[in-house]
């Protein structure tokens, strides 16, 4: 029964492990997209990092309970660890003792011990049997070099190793010097990765020092130092007397203890007793997960808070900066030359004469197949392009217009440009404030953002000129038009008509020159009708009135560049406001994603 809820158990913590994982892996994603932030590369670096310690977790699930005592020369390390195995002489004290230049693993049998020993690399790792001693089964207790030995360079890649395997951290300190800055500082990296249960610190010696100067000042003091060292990870202290639970302390004449004020009982009670509660090492392995998750988002969230003000400035400068570019794109849009797209007359031809009826349509008919037969004419002998295919059945996206042959547009890109590096200067100095890139200073920066809004601009101009050209078929299909012009052929056709029945039942036949000239009458009543139909036309497809009519509409819908591909600035700028509102307070609320910019609408 104890197996199965011990696999129940280890699913779950999979799945949470897991779940830690996917949300490292987005925020590494995340911050992988804003390289141009400079803190991003190491934060992207400390995600790599913490994933991998967390894979390592993972694989471990199913072993022994890690303890490891970490401290410097002289707190009492293997002290301690002979206290806790019962008092037996495990490990050899003193300075020049194996465990300064080897980490040593204890366990019942030693066979618990070997993946460890493995893991940490078998040519620095010593495996000893404890099984004479109190060491519980599942539990592999680990003795580490000094944090302050003299081969200290050499010693902490072995330590670090042993804490990245370890379950619970026991940091040993002495109570007649506790506040050692070297030692609090050498392992603030690794304690960081634990908290609650899977931390525990210790203050040996305490028996050398005055009960009550140990309970009321050297014991909060000491607490207020190492939450200042450690970033709040410390929430209590073990005062003890390790060297008083041995068989033989060996007490010099004169020196034994001051006090009987020992904790060692709790102390003991922790590694004996809570430790061997089912479900503990899982529990504690899914929470050192949970740690290095958060000590990463501590550390985003405190990077993000050192830029926040000069982020949001930055922001708020460029979307100035691009609000006022994109009104002068505006305004020269609304004036200077423009040329229509190719084959636009033919194509306004063409729909009319799919909506005219009557004569002026079966002329409108032959006209616009004439012009597409002059275009294809034209086309083959290399005379000019040729017109688009039907809209009905496009090909492919219509080409977008071109600076070089539109010179609204050209004159609006050109404004935007110059508008936008008028206000760059300011804006790039707040960015490289929020530690940005310093090459965001450079005019290329903004050539990009330029060359972003120069694609959804001529696009979406096109798109304008479309739809206002589209406009005039419709304008000009109405019934009344279409009876007014078609009414002289009409009526000449019907008048002739009459005239001609009439004169047959009367016996009075016309000659041919009757039937030539209403020919011509008729002719010129058609032609007439057709020519006025021009006339508007031709009004209709007046290129000012047209791109006048585009401009306003495109003012009221004019898009953003910051999804533009050159934009690089303003995307990046606007996915790290997605992070400052992620990692913000509530009382704070989510700051504004600054971006490249946003043109007004309307």
């Amino acid at each position: 029964m104890k197996a199965l809820e011990r696999q129940t158990a280890a699913l779950k913590a999979l799945g949470r492990i897991e779940g830690l994982g996917s949300e490292l892996k987005r925020l590494k994603a995340d911050l992988g997209a804003i390289r141009l932030w400079r803190p991003a590369a190491g934060l992207v670096r400390q995600c790599e990092e913490a994933l991998r310690m967390i894979a390592r977790i993972a694989e471990r699930l199913d072993r022994s309970l890690v303890v490891t005592v970490i401290g410097p020369s002289g707190s009492g390390k293997s002290t301690l660890v002979n206290a806790l195995a019962g008092g037996d002489e495990i490990s050899a004290s003193g300075h020049q003792r194996p465990t300064t230049e080897r980490v040593v693993i204890f366990d019942r049998a030693g066979a618990d011990a070997a993946e460890l020993a493995r893991d940490l690399g078998a040519e620095a790792v010593d495996v000893r049997a404890a099984g004479g001693g109190r060491l519980p089964e599942g539990l592999c207790l680990v003795d580490t070099p000094d944090t302050d030995s003299m081969a200290n360079r050499r010693h902490l890649p072995m330590l670090e190793r042993a804490v990245s395997q370890s379950d619970v951290l026991i940091c040993m300190f002495d109570a007649e010097n506790p506040k050692r800055r070297d030692h609090a500082d050498t392992i603030a990296p690794m304690v960081r990765r634990f908290d609650g249960e899977s931390l525990v610190v210790v203050l040996n010696k305490c028996d050398r020092l005055d009960e009550v100067e140990l309970r009321e000042r050297i014991v909060p003091d000491f607490l207020d130092y190492l939450r200042s060292a450690w970033g709040g990870a410390a929430g209590s202290a073990l005062c003890i007397s390790a060297r008083s639970h041995l068989r033989e302390p060996a007490w010099d004449p004169g020196a034994g203890p001051r006090h009987g004020f020992d904790q060692f009982a709790g102390l003991a009670r922790i590694v004996f007793g809570d430790m061997r509660r089912s479900g503990f090492a899982i529990d504690r392995r899914v929470e050192n997960a949970q740690r290095l998750g958060d000590v990463v988002r501590a550390e985003i969230r405190r990077e993000l808070a050192a830029d926040r003000a000069a982020l949001a400035e930055a922001g708020h400068r460029l979307n100035a900066a691009h609000a006022e570019a994109a009104a002068a794109a505006l305004e020269a849009l609304r004036g200077g030359e423009v040329r229509l797209p190719a084959g636009m007359g033919a194509e306004v031809y063409r729909q009319l004469a799919q909506r005219w009826v009557g004569p002026v349509g079966w002329v409108l008919a032959f006209w616009a197949r004439l012009i597409g037969f002059g275009s294809g004419i034209g086309s083959l002998l290399r005379l000019r392009p040729p017109l688009p295919r039907s809209r009905q059945a496009p090909a492919g996206p219509r080409a977008l217009p071109r600076p070089d042959e539109d010179g609204r547009l050209a004159a609006a890109i050109g404004g935007f440009r110059l508008a936008l590096l008028r206000r760059w200067p300011d804006a790039a100095e707040m960015l490289v404030r929020g530690r940005f890139d310093p090459a965001v200073r450079g005019a290329e920066t903004a050539d990009a953002c330029v060359e972003a809004f120069s694609a959804p601009l001529a696009a979406f101009w096109g798109q304008a000129v479309d739809a206002e050209s589209g406009r005039i078929p419709a304008a000009l299909s109405g019934f009344w038009l279409q009876a007014l012009l078609n009414a002289p052929a009409i009526f000449l056709v019907g008048y002739v008509g009459w005239v001609a029945v009439a004169s047959f039942f009367r016996g009075d036949y016309l000659g041919g020159d009757f039937f030539g000239h209403a020919f011509w009458l008729i002719l010129i009543g058609l032609a007439l009708g057709f020519f006025l139909l021009q006339v508007l036309v031709r009004l209709r497809l007046n290129p000012g009135r047209i791109a006048a009519r585009a401009a306003e509409r495109l003012g009221r819908g004019l898009p953003s560049a910051a999804d533009g591909p050159g934009a690089e600035v303003g995307s990046q700028l606007q996915a790290l406001g997605g992070l400052l509102a992620e990692f913000s307070d509530s009382a704070e609320g989510g700051s504004a994603a600054p971006e490249c910019g946003r043109p007004p609408h309307g």
